[in-house]
């Protein structure tokens, strides 16, 4: 076989695969030699030592070395049997096979062999369909199998055929394979190059040796990931941008009936500075609830409607679109700048309206949903582009997003979800980041509390305490439905239950993910104006619904959420500077573990703290979101388990813009359907 195929050639290209076979790995997302050498093992049988016979336990996986005594043949009702005798110098064992076919159709007396499998007790020691290593001489003794690699499979695959074809690719990309990793990286695990990795992941001398080369390869892959964020950073820095001077900071914050927070103001400034420039800004603004990202957001937008362009505000739902529209107004309305607001719900006849104040007046600010990216909508003058809820949106999005302008605007993008530094680093490192780590002093303080089983009535008088003096409630459950595959509590038999109730005078909406925009916002409406003093809703109120009056939150089945996403819940209490609750309410089936979470949560109201605990309990993968855009799939980084590798990674000095434009071509295998900005 040639010994210089690259990994991103197809599997075709090696021995044994034929169409049938193409189309068995296609099932596994093998459709490439690198695929396939980064399928990497599910587990491993240590077949390093061979057990004497007289030494087997029952039960055991074990490996014995003998010499085939006999080897009888019958045929049943069933099908045809093999029985064969294997005995060493300390004893005999029975090897059985059903329906022979290879190998135990090639066993004959005298042969020695090595048969590995789970060791069982039926008149005496048997192996039922036990794996077969036959000696290279006929007399010789075989050696020990030592580690054997179980992977993954699909119908049709057997263990044996894949081992073949893993063997087939290292020895076709032995001459081929660049190392991707520093290599004093490379080195300092104990390996000599990227081969040696594959190799010691494929037929590794010991499990730790496996680990390792494992988790080289998973290193690899945030590194790369990593090293394409920072070079799309890096060219972005190198196009022409839109440099804006306008008001200064005191100005805009003599606007405003508040003060700033030192945080806001830091980051504000770091903002300016950024417009400021010949480059574009790139900028991710982090912040926890209620720490006011959106007023950060309304200062970038004035500033830029102030030098005569448009600002746009990106939003992943209408219900957010609106909230935004509302906030705007009110930190733009001393600065007589116009907010239009767009989404997909907006009539044609106002979507004409406003696309002709755009053309007249382009200093404006134009908030909404994508419809404001549709190719009809004149943004000419567009200068500053504000993304909302960051993780809705992966680089690849992003950088969609301004395919369509130059010189290139100026991006901010916000996420309410705090994630350690290091996890930002790689997941937004095409991003700079700036950090509102203060609270606003007029926000109120929101007591967490777990509820039992007997505390319910005392909270369901609580509630009705609240709402005798005008506050708002909002009822939070993980499913819409009543489901019969779940004994979770649901949304709409809750709405039906409480809109019948004692609480019914005080009016109830139900919202939740399968409403049209226009319900979302209609009833968002009503449950901002005070129409209704109770909502009951799924998790779609996470983000985007301010109601200063709303001062009391249930959450039931609390365990099924992730520490953050239950902190982004209790955020939505709280905000118009009363106190608030938030009652946490488990499950009957919660496990220890889980009420352990919740009780952290009750603990702390910092974000970050509560962000690196889950981090650490859930995994980065789980912290993200499934919500996410964007993030390939990884094929051996887990984003679940290798937090540890984020830390190593984030150290790490990125491959270099000139370098990373081959190495990316020859690399795109990795990233299957994911698809990655061009660098």
């Amino acid at each position: 076989m040639e010994n210089d195929l690259r990994t991103d050639e197809s599997v075709s290209c090696l021995s044994g695969v034929g169409v049938a076979r193409k189309a068995l790995l296609e099932r596994l997302s093998i459709r490439t030699v690198g695929d396939l050498l980064m399928h990497v093992p599910i587990r491993f049988l240590d077949r390093r030592s061979i057990i004497p016979i007289a030494e087997l336990h029952s039960g055991t996986d074990a490996a014995v070395r003998g010499r085939v005594v006999s080897a009888i043949r019958r045929q049943g009702r069933r099908g045809p049997s093999l029985t064969v005798v294997l005995s060493d110098d300390t004893g005999s064992i029975t090897l059985t096979f059903f329906r022979s076919g290879f190998p135990g159709s090639k066993l004959r007396p005298g042969m020695d062999i090595v048969a590995c499998g789970i060791i069982e007790s039926f008149r005496g020691y048997t192996i039922v369909h036990p794996e077969i290593y036959f000696s290279e001489e006929a007399t010789g003794a075989a050696n020990a199998p030592g580690m054997l690699p179980i992977y993954g499979l699909t119908a049709g695959l057997t263990q044996r055929a894949m081992r073949k074809l893993v063997v087939y690719a290292l020895d076709a990309v032995k001459s081929s394979l660049m190392d991707i990793l520093p290599c004093g990286v490379i080195a300092a695990a104990g390996f000599s190059g990227r081969w040696d990795v594959f190799r010691a992941v494929h037929m590794p001398d010991s499990p730790e040796e496996s680990k390792s080369a494992r988790d080289l390869l998973a290193l690899e892959e945030l590194f790369l990931y990593r090293s394409v964020l920072a070079a799309v950073r890096e060219k972005s820095a190198k196009e022409s941008g839109i440099p804006l001077v306008s008001i200064s900071l005191k100005e805009f914050e003599s606007s405003l009936p508040w003060s700033l927070t030192s945080a806001q103001k830091r980051v504000c400034l770091e903002v300016c500075k950024d417009m400021a420039r010949n480059s574009p800004m790139r900028r991710l603004v982090q912040g926890d609830v209620g720490s006011g990202k959106t007023v950060v957001a309304a200062f970038a937008c004035v500033v830029t409607a102030l030098a005569g362009k448009t600002a746009a505000v990106l939003a992943p739902t209408e219900v957010l679109a609106a909230q935004h529209s509302t906030s705007m107004r009110e930190f733009c309305g001393r600065f007589d700048l116009e907010v239009h607001l767009l989404t997909g719900g907006t009539p044609g006849s106002e979507r004409n309206r406003i696309a002709e104040r755009l053309l007249e007046k382009p200093q404006s600010i134009l908030i909404g949903t994508h419809a404001i990216l549709e190719d009809w909508i004149p943004l000419n003058s567009l200068a500053l582009l504000v993304i909302d809820e960051q993780h809705r949106f992966g680089v690849a999005q992003r950088e969609k997003l301004f395919v369509f302008s130059n010189p290139r605007p100026h991006a901010l993008v916000m996420s309410a979800t705090p994630i350690p530094r290091t996890l930002a680093m790689t997941v937004y490192g095409d991003l700079d980041l700036s950090v509102i780590n203060e609270m606003p002093p007029d926000r109120g303080h929101t007591e967490t509390r777990v509820i039992n089983v007997s505390e319910k009535k005392a909270v369901f008088r609580f509630m009705m305490e609240r709402l005798r003096e005008g506050e708002r409630i909002f009822l939070v459950y993980p499913l819409k439905k009543a489901s019969e595959k779940s004994d979770l509590r649901d949304a709409e038999t809750a709405y039906e239950t409480v809109r019948s109730g004692p609480m019914a005078e005080f009016g109830t909406g139900l919202l939740h993910g399968s409403m049209s925009p226009a319900e979302k916002v209609a009833v968002t409406l009503k449950f901002s104006r005070g129409d209704i003093a109770i909502l009951i809703s799924t998790t779609v109120i996470e983000v985007g619904i301010d109601v200063p009056d709303a001062t009391v939150m249930v959450i039931a089945n609390a365990e099924r959420f992730g520490l953050s996403q239950l902190h982004q819940l209790r955020g939505r209490v709280g905000r118009g500077g009363k106190s608030a609750w938030c009652f946490l309410v488990p499950g009957e089936g919660a496990s220890h573990v889980s009420l352990k979470r919740l009780h952290l949560l009750a603990s702390t109201s910092d974000g970050f703290i509560i962000s690196e605990k889950d981090l650490s309990i859930r995994g980065p993968g789980q912290v993200l979101g499934t919500a996410q855009h964007g993030i390939p799939k990884f094929k051996v980084a887990d984003m679940s388990t290798d937090g540890h590798l984020l830390r190593v990674v984030s150290d790490m000095s990125p491959i270099p813009l000139h370098e990373i434009h081959q190495l990316l071509r020859s690399q795109m295998w990795r990233y299957n359907d994911v698809e990655l900005p061009g660098v």
